[in-house]
């Protein structure tokens, strides 16, 4: 069936069904359901479609999103999408799940020098993207009336996540490519590494930005401690998760893709509850962070169990349809009107993340003695960003009502730069490098 068709169909069914009187609650359930399937099935033949003119299939589920959203064509109501929501704890734990699951120890090995090289500078140069916010605030229209204390905040989540890197971005592009070599490999230890460090370092931030804004107070040693106390039970609660999804494996073994589901809703889910078992119980505040133990546990299965690599496929044989809904859920709450503020210091901030890209590339690079144009080009692989940098703004934006909208859409528009652009330089340094082999004879 061609897309065009399906999208057609699909559309004047939405529609109709608009136009139908709900009455019963058995009648909201259907409504939810059948929002769902229609945004699952709009948002993936629209991808496919534009994959044709070479963009990205994340950049396409955000984009059906956003135009059948409440902001655009209305088909989507702002109660729709929110019901529609519940789809986020679930995939902001099955990315986590996903991102330990892809860090394997052996694979690392080999570059270890030249990996850890290019995630501290990397961490550090794009890091400034912190430092170009607080000074650059009173330069743009969104800034320019936040207290200091939310211009920090801001300043502080953006540099974050602009750290943040997409490996299913890159795995696509390398298998697309069938590449390989050294420089490969680096590039891929890099990006699933990172992914891992962020979801800490982001962790850490969220936690001491919660006291700077919530409570009104600084950040002092107490808090830094008390943070990295929860950070610590929360992945030794996620090793203990690992060796139990381990034990299901070995001794069930099967209905794993559902099983993993339960799982990552379970541990969302089990945190919160365990959170207030404990406050309740012993007048002990402990927050349980979900996307550290579902990180800890997919670490724990890759790489101290023997079922690791059956793990790792059965994540992989579900994660379409979740990114899929996650990634047009997300164009769907993107509010245009925030948009239009925050393009300028979005373009701004994706122009000075690609620079500190640039500069973290070429010194890591010249250090290890890497080829000098190789150096030079090396950035032209690690501008992509998609599923854990959009996981981290929408969890910042629940916690955080007065700069979350800005800081979700601020991350959207950089992301929509990046995707667009990023794997066609991938794909572009891959070739430069030689060591794409698409296209080329085999030996």
């Amino acid at each position: 069936m061609e897309p065009v068709f399906l999208l057609t169909i699909l559309v004047l069914l939405a529609l109709w069904i608009r136009t139908t009187r709900i009455e019963t609650e058995w009648q909201q359930g259907g409504l939810s359901t059948f929002f769902l399937g229609f945004l699952l099935l709009l948002a993936y033949g629209t991808a496919t479609m534009l994959r044709r003119a070479r963009i990205p299939l994340i950049s396409g589920y955000i984009f059906a999103g956003m135009i059948v959203g409440p902001h655009v064509t209305g088909l989507l109501t702002n109660e729709t999408v929110l019901k529609l929501r519940v789809v986020d704890d679930l995939a902001l734990s099955f990315i986590a799940l996903t991102a330990g699951a892809s860090l394997h120890v052996d694979f690392l090995r080999n570059r270890l020098k030249a990996i850890a090289l290019n995630i501290s500078f990397l961490t550090i140069f794009v890091g400034l993207v912190f430092g170009f916010v607080l000074v650059g605030a009173s330069f743009f229209q969104v800034t320019r009336t936040m207290s200091g204390a939310q211009v920090t905040a801001l300043a502080s989540l953006l540099g974050v996540i602009a750290v943040a890197r997409s490996p299913s971005s890159a795995i696509a592009v390398i298998s697309e490519s069938r590449a390989s070599g050294v420089f490969t490999e680096t590039v891929l230890g890099v990006t699933v590494a990172m992914d891992v460090l962020i979801i800490m370092l982001f962790t850490m931030v969220l936690a001491l930005t919660n006291v700077l804004l919530v409570s009104g107070s600084g950040i002092h040693a107490y808090a830094v401690s008390a943070v990295s106390g929860e950070m610590i039970v929360s992945l030794a609660v996620g090793f203990l998760f690992g060796k139990g999804i381990a034990f299901y494996i070995k001794k069930v073994g099967h209905d794993l893709p559902l099983f993993l589901l339960l799982i990552a809703f379970g541990i969302v889910k089990g945190s919160l509850w365990l959170d207030q078992v404990i406050q309740t119980q012993f007048a002990i505040s402990l927050h349980l962070e979900p996307l550290l133990v579902c990180m800890s546990a997919g670490f724990t299965v890759r790489n101290f169990d023997q079922e690791g690599l059956r793990f790792l496929e059965s994540l992989e044989r579900i994660s379409l349809p979740i990114f899929v809904l996650f990634f047009s859920l997300a164009g769907a709450s993107l509010d245009l009107e925030a948009l239009k503020m925050t393009w300028p210091i979005a373009s701004s901030i994706a122009i000075a993340r690609c620079a500190g890209i640039f500069l973290a590339t070429w010194l890591a690079g010249t250090i290890m003695r890497d080829p000098p144009y190789q150096n030079r080009m090396a950035w032209m692989a690690y501008l992509t960003q998609a599923g854990v940098a959009i996981g981290l703004a929408q969890l910042a934006e629940r916690q955080f009502q007065g700069i979350g909208t800005y800081l979700n859409t601020i991350v959207l528009a950089v992301i929509t730069l990046n995707q667009l652009i990023g794997p066609v330089t991938f794909k572009a340094v891959l070739e430069l490098v030689g060591e794409a082999k698409a296209g080329k004879e085999a030996p």
